[in-house]
């Protein structure tokens, strides 16, 4: 349950602002965008058991829902009713540049006696995103694309990786691979076969990766000598949601065998993903995938997403996806839909 390490993330923040050392803290609002991916019952509950022995302890949680809000090249902002439609409700036009929805962050926190309610407007996830920034400046420098992949236990992601990984290695590139799970190395070890240097992140139960874990698993490696690194996200559509890896790419991956409404159950991961990647397209239809309703649905929630279709089996798209992880730096120029047909 990442509610858990977003509750300690609070309790950090707050206490780190605290004016007094001994205040005791009665309430705590934060603000949560309708896409951050946070469950408001789970995290009141991972709160409670957050603050316990600490100046937060007993004091109530105000949870502010922000609404999805687009800058509509149009009509400018528009608040959006759900999270499952990025068009303007006024043109009706597809828009994927949210300027709200995001948010996780504390709103004000209040103090007991005098000390009244202090504006803090903290990121919550601020330590992660400073670290984060670090790591992406670190590779800009060295000129290393690097992409965060995720998706749902069992899309093909690792198979992919493998293909990936040999068809850079196969170029000459220096290409690497950091793979999250919450248990064992049979990943790492698969992948390896690839030629790649490939390094395990074991999690032990946590459901996402975060920026330190990151940055610890670099150490020795020379990143002047890699092309490309791919984070090899833990399966999981929900909690990597609001976690930046310092990546310049995030990868979203949606296997044909999962239903073509996927991206609509899970708005949040997919809306955050630069590159759509359809997986197992060589079994389309064997499994009835209609791929007008699964790129449909797509384009919907991720409206200026890159979407490839693929096969780790016979190949097709592997070249394309390659060919785009290594032009990631030049996202600007990125045209707003690329398909590479599966036949």
């Amino acid at each position: 349950m990442h509610e858990l390490s977003i509750a300690h993330a609070v309790v950090s923040t707050v206490r780190e602002a605290l004016p007094d050392p001994q205040a005791r803290v009665t309430q705590v609002r934060l603000r949560i965008g309708v896409l951050s991916g946070v469950v408001a019952q789970a995290l009141h509950f991972a709160y409670d058991v957050a603050t316990d022995g600490t100046a937060l302890a007993g004091s109530t949680l105000e949870i502010l829902e922000m609404p999805v809000v687009i800058n509509c090249p149009t009509d400018g902002a528009q608040t959006l009713s759900g999270i499952r439609d990025f068009t303007c409700p006024v043109c009706g036009q597809p828009c994927g540049d949210v300027i709200g929805g995001k948010e996780l962050e504390v709103a004000d926190v209040t103090f007991d006696e005098q000390t009244g309610i202090e504006e803090l407007r903290e990121g919550v996830l601020a330590k992660n995103d400073l670290l984060a920034d670090g790591l992406r400046g670190w590779f800009t420098v060295n000129n290393v694309n690097v992409s965060n992949w995720v998706s749902s236990p069992g899309s093909g992601k690792t198979a992919l990786l493998e293909v990936l990984l040999a068809a850079a290695v196969e170029r000459g590139l220096g290409a690497a691979a950091l793979v999250g799970d919450c248990a064992t190395d049979n990943d790492a070890t698969r992948l390896a076969r690839s030629g790649a240097q490939v390094r395990q992140i074991i999690t032990d139960g946590m459901c996402h990766l975060e920026s330190d874990m990151v940055s610890a698993h670099l150490q020795g490696w020379e990143m002047a000598d890699l092309d490309l690194l791919v984070i090899e996200n833990v399966g999981n559509l929900v909690c990597p949601t609001g976690y930046d890896l310092g990546e310049d790419t995030r990868v979203a991956l949606l296997s044909v065998t999962e239903g073509e409404d996927k991206p609509l159950k899970y708005p949040q991961i997919f809306h955050s993903a630069d590159v759509v990647v359809v997986t197992k397209t060589d079994i389309a239809e064997a499994v009835e995938w209609d791929r007008d309703r699964g790129l449909d649905a797509i384009r919907q929630i991720a409206p200026e997403a890159t979407i490839i279709e693929t096969s780790a089996r016979t190949g097709v798209g592997v070249q394309a996806l390659l060919d785009l992880l290594l032009d990631s730096g030049d996202s600007q120029v990125r045209p707003s839909t690329q398909l590479q047909e599966a036949t």
